[in-house]
């Protein structure tokens, strides 16, 4: 259970043994194929044991955190020709 996560927001702690996706059991092999029959927003139930008590959460599934970067060319002045070709070269 990562901090800030779908599943902590749904009162999941890390330990607890998650059973039951919407009443399908889950499994180490199954769990990426279950969850992969959602899209991002869907709310599903989830059954998981904490030490000897079962709980159940609903919880809202978010999708995967997007990261955009945009790459523009600066004025030559601002960067001499060979030190630019240096760096555009250091790494081969």
């Amino acid at each position: 259970v990562h901090e800030g996560s779908a599943a902590q927001k749904a009162g999941l702690s890390a330990g607890d043994v998650l059973i039951a996706l919407d009443g399908l059991r889950v499994t180490g092999s199954n769990l990426d194929t279950l969850l992969g029959r959602y899209q991002a927003g869907a709310k599903v139930e989830v059954h998981a044991f904490r030490r000897d008590e079962l709980r159940t959460a609903q919880l809202k599934l978010e999708g995967p955190e997007v990261s955009r970067y945009k790459l523009t060319v600066s004025d030559q002045r601002s960067a001499p020709r060979k030190a630019r070709e240096r760096w555009l070269t250091s790494g081969s």
